[in-house]
């Protein structure tokens, strides 16, 4: 999705802390759930100091609910694991500024993090967004909504340029991890969404 990260409140040991905070950005790109209803597709590779993420799933829903949820930021902590809040905190046309908190899983522990996303929306397919961290490390990041036969094909790409190049493979594995939950739970919410509105519109 969209952003500007703050803290994430584990400091302990310089270099531990710096691997903590990589693997909390990862899991907080986008939504997870536990539900596996869409079938979810997902490459990680790395060009010199930038890795780049790609996701897709098609769903079976509408273009009008998937472009709703998706930009219902509002409610993402309501499908997202792990995310307290998420709310729109500022628009200015089809520029936004989303705020988000909650906690990352990492292995048995969970990492506090607060996390300022910058959007920019072009209804009805297409969401862009911005994250810039300490240390000069950037996430830039698109949703794509393309209607397919009966369902819509979503897609993602984002780059990551990391904050040390040691961290490499390490980063890759938190990054692939934190984008198959969130994606995974975005495209379940949709569809959930459509079959709500199959019985009810």
């Amino acid at each position: 999705m969209p952003p500007t990260l703050r803290h994430f409140g584990i400091v302990a040991f310089p270099a531990f802390g710096r691997v903590l905070r990589v693997i909390a950005l990862a899991c907080s790109v986008l939504p997870a759930t536990g539900l596996f209803a869409a079938d979810v597709n997902v490459v990680v590779h790395r060009t010199d100091d930038t890795v780049s993420i790609e996701a897709s799933a098609l769903v079976n829903a509408d273009a009008d609910t998937a472009w709703r949820v998706l930009t219902d930021y509002d409610r993402y902590s309501d499908f997202v694991p792990g995310l307290r809040s998420s709310r729109v905190v500022a628009r200015r046309g089809d520029r936004l500024t989303v705020a988000q908190s909650g906690d990352a899983p990492l292995w048995l522990l969970r990492m506090p993090f607060d996390i300022t996303y910058e959007v920019t929306e072009t209804p009805p397919f297409r969401v862009d967004s911005i994250a810039t961290a300490s240390e000069s490390r950037v996430l830039t990041s698109h949703y794509l909504l393309t209607p397919s036969g009966n369902g819509v094909r979503i897609e993602y790409a984002g780059n990551l340029t990391p904050r040390r190049a040691w961290l490499g493979r390490f980063e890759q594995l938190a990054v692939r991890q934190g984008v198959i939950r969130e994606f995974q739970a975005l495209a379940d919410e949709i569809e959930h969404a459509s079959g709500r509105c199959d019985v009810r519109c």
